[in-house]
């Protein structure tokens, strides 16, 4: 695919992106949102908890937190500087900054409660929309599971490194609507705010030349 081709593409997948986010985003304002799934299958979801698999999801959500992705964002970062990949570890690092200070922003303006309190498992005192869980990990996550793919060689590798990738962040995700703090329609908002902020990432960087294989390589983490 030539770079003008690229550029096009990726342009129209933030235009895509971008007004699907404002459909869904205008939707939950105006309570709107996935009336006939969010409560149903929410209570589908809290009705089937057990012990051991509510242990699982609060350390998944547990994963998905700032202070965890913002670690591991660092540690990548610093590993892509060792590797002489200056270019993509600003990527990752400032795309994911980015991504964590979007989040509360978003937050702020729609100002949607949370579900009721007598459904959580874990302590939670912010707005529900979007979920920040959901959100972070797409874009962090999202950013290191596709440099990794671009770096490996076969198909094989690189659809298990992708397969792990979205197997993380749909854990994340639902974790945070197992634990009763959230709607499906807020992690399903932070799923598409958080690609929406990677593909532009990418297509910045893509731009500017910030992840280009100056070495004859893509740089990588995950």
């Amino acid at each position: 695919m030539t770079r003008s081709r690229q550029t096009t593409v990726a342009a129209l997948a933030v235009v895509v992106l971008g007004l699907a986010a404002i459909v869904l985003t205008e939707a939950v304002i105006h309570h709107r949102a996935l009336a006939g799934l969010d409560g149903p299958f929410r209570d589908q979801v809290i009705d089937h908890r057990n012990g051991f698999l509510t242990e699982v999801m609060v350390n998944a959500s547990r994963f998905g937190s700032t202070p965890s992705l913002i670690v591991i964002a660092l540690a990548a970062g610093a590993w892509l500087v060792w590797r002489g990949r200056k270019g993509d570890s600003l990527l990752v690092v400032g795309g994911s900054a980015g991504a964590l200070a979007l989040g509360p922003v978003l937050k702020a303006i729609v100002e949607r409660p949370r579900p009721a309190l007598s459904d959580h498992v874990v302590f939670v005192h912010s707005w529900s929309y979007p979920s920040g869980h959901s959100l972070n990990s797409m874009a962090v996550l999202g950013l290191l599971t596709v440099l990794a793919v671009r770096e490996r060689p076969g198909a094989v590798r690189r659809t298990a490194l992708a397969a792990l990738g979205v197997f993380l962040v749909v854990v994340v995700g639902f974790s945070r609507v197992y634990l009763g703090v959230h709607w499906p329609s807020d992690v399903l908002a932070g799923w598409l705010i958080g690609l929406l902020w990677l593909t532009t990432c990418f297509a910045i960087a893509h731009l500017t030349g910030g992840n280009t294989r100056a070495s004859g390589t893509v740089p990588g983490s995950s």
